[in-house]
């Protein structure tokens, strides 16, 4: 039976592996982005004023790690097969059949495992179970027994300082291991007495947000929400399988053992495949891989990845629309991902961390410097450190166009003391108190020409205003361009495009028309085809909705008109102005 329960326990660290590389990627690279690790002593003293402070320093070191491939996962991974080792070691070492009661580990790791599939649950709270039971196991190796009993009562109070509200579980776990019936008041009452006695200290003098946060896993949850019972579950079975170890039965016969013991193996890993996906977040998953993709600036992989995505989502056809634009191709191609409004091209921005930088992105990419900025400083006070890379280079970026250098050295000298973002920031601080250096920036200097000259609030007239200022600072700037005409068309606003037209074509702003702007002037002017030679129309454009007429006028009395335009001009603005 030992033999198979290390062959089952291997399997099932793979199977761990595997279920997060092939459901968590994204959600990895999303807790990465929105930490930041500062590597000084300034820093780590700072996490010795608060409770459970060194646990989330030593926790925001590993995440750094979370977006490396293979190593991300491992790290990941790290508490909750630590968890399950030293569990299955524990009980082990107490006598206990291996092949009966191992098993148990697993229903540990699987429970700390759910936990961590929730984004609002911080990693390092899984960190922190894991150290805690890790300093009991050490514990239980010392001799003479008084030594043990007094190293496990006087960590109590670093316990409780250091890792957190972890500490209860230390407590009640170490009273069921070392406890002894004829020095009760000593293994069980001390220790509980001393758990008081610190929790109400550091509560007192640390100002810990709450007392349900010092007594329970909302320590380690995001503060505005509320915690599901489910967080419990990992706290609860490590209370009792530590605590009662000693109490569990051995079984002696052997068909039992090993009935009780498939039954103990299949119960977490049938919970694992059949009612994970129940714990993830599955409604963000598409936004962190999309929001990865726009980090890394890989275009094609946005559009690849919808491409087989229903655009049901105003957030998807953001990114669509912003990929289309950074390659260059947003007015060729704007209706082929199935926008709806304006909206498709710059959501309503709230107080979601993930769509706050989405804002920020699409603002950034057309020029609206001071809009990006705010987003990406608003995005940034929902991380659960405050601070996280992806909006900290933003900062630095938009800082640094604005000619704000101190402000930009400051978030640069942050970000130099990271493990793997010094060396970006080695490079721009070359841009530090240098205008030369920004403005001769192929991207830097393009977002600083497109700086408005209007000394007035953002946005205060809207975003349609806004790009025009950027027009009126910097008129060759394309993606500014384009966002504005579409704005038109996505609202089908035919008189808005004429002035449009009428105030930008033929300047060195507009020299050409796009594909999607073509299809526009023809749709303005169905009843004036002369005017169509005024705007240099594309004899594939003009022949392209020949074709249009010809099928609509064909089909025009068929139930089903809507799906026959579709399927063969579901991509022109003309369908989008008549069927959506």
């Amino acid at each position: 039976m030992k033999i198979v329960n290390i062959c089952i326990s291997i399997l099932f660290v793979v199977l761990l592996f595997w279920q997060v590389q092939v459901h968590l990627p994204y959600q990895l690279c999303q807790l990465e982005h929105t930490n930041l690790f500062i590597g000084d002593w300034d820093a780590f003293l700072a996490s010795l004023q608060q409770m459970g402070g060194v646990v989330k320093w030593v926790g925001t070191w590993g995440i750094q790690f979370f977006d490396k491939p293979v190593w991300g996962v491992l790290m990941f991974l790290l508490p909750v097969w630590g968890l399950f080792a030293i569990t299955a070691c524990v009980l082990r070492r107490k006598g206990k059949s291996e092949g009966l009661w191992i098993p148990l580990a697993a229903w540990l790791a699987v429970a700390q495992l759910f936990s961590l599939y929730d984004f609002n649950f911080y990693w390092w709270g899984a960190m922190a179970l894991c150290l805690a039971l890790g300093i009991l196991w050490v514990w239980s190796f010392l001799k003479p027994t008084w030594v043990r009993d007094v190293l496990f009562i006087v960590v109590i109070p670093f316990i409780a300082w250091w890792l957190g509200s972890v500490v209860l579980v230390y407590v009640l776990a170490g009273i069921g291991l070392f406890s002894q019936r004829e020095k009760w008041w000593q293994t069980i009452l001390v220790p509980f007495m001393v758990y008081v006695g610190s929790i109400a200290l550091i509560y007192w003098w640390s100002g810990c947000s709450s007392l349900k946060a010092a007594v329970s896993p909302s320590m380690y949850f995001e503060a505005l929400l509320d915690l599901s019972f489910y967080h419990l579950g990992a706290w609860g079975i490590a209370i009792l399988v530590w605590g009662g170890c000693r109490f569990l039965p051995v079984i002696e016969k052997k068909a039992l053992v090993v009935s009780i013991g498939v039954i103990g193996w299949a119960l977490p890993v049938y919970g694992l495949l059949q009612y994970g996906a129940a714990f993830r977040n599955q409604s963000n998953i598409d936004l962190w891989r999309l929001n990865h993709y726009a980090y890394t600036e890989n275009w094609d992989g946005i559009l690849q990845f919808l491409a087989g995505k229903p655009m049901n989502n105003y957030l998807f056809m953001n990114y669509a629309n912003m990929a289309l634009a950074e390659k260059g191709e947003l007015g060729n191609l704007a209706f082929n991902y199935s926008p709806r409004g304006i909206n498709a091209l710059m959501v309503n921005a709230n107080s979601t961390g993930s769509i706050r930088m989405l804002a920020s992105d699409v603002n950034y990419m057309v020029g609206c410097v001071a809009e990006a900025q705010q987003h990406a400083f608003e995005a940034q006070v929902t991380f659960p450190t405050s601070l996280g890379i992806q909006t900290m280079k933003r900062l630095v970026k938009t800082n640094l166009i604005f000619g704000h250098y101190a402000v930009a050295e400051k978030y640069l000298n942050l970000i130099a003391k990271t493990t793997f973002h010094k060396e970006w920031a080695d490079r721009y601080k070359m841009f530090l108190y240098n205008d030369a250096a920004v403005e001769t920036d192929s991207e830097l200097g393009e977002k600083r020409k497109s700086l408005s000259k209007q000394n007035r609030f953002s946005m205060f007239y809207g975003w349609q205003v806004e790009l025009e200022d950027i027009l009126a600072a910097h008129p060759k700037n394309e993606k500014a361009m384009t966002y504005l005409g579409l704005s038109f068309l996505l609202n089908k606003d035919m008189e808005g495009f004429r002035h449009f037209l009428d105030k930008y074509y033929g300047t060195e702003s507009l020299q050409q028309l796009p594909v999607v702007f073509q299809q526009g002037v023809i749709a303005l002017f169905q009843q004036e085809k002369d005017k169509w030679e005024n705007y240099h129309l594309s004899p594939q454009v003009v022949n392209l909705y020949s074709q249009y007429r010809d099928l609509y006028f064909k089909n025009q009395r068929q139930p089903n008109l809507k799906n026959v335009m579709a399927r063969s001009f579901g991509y022109t603005f003309w369908y989008y102005l008549m069927f959506v």
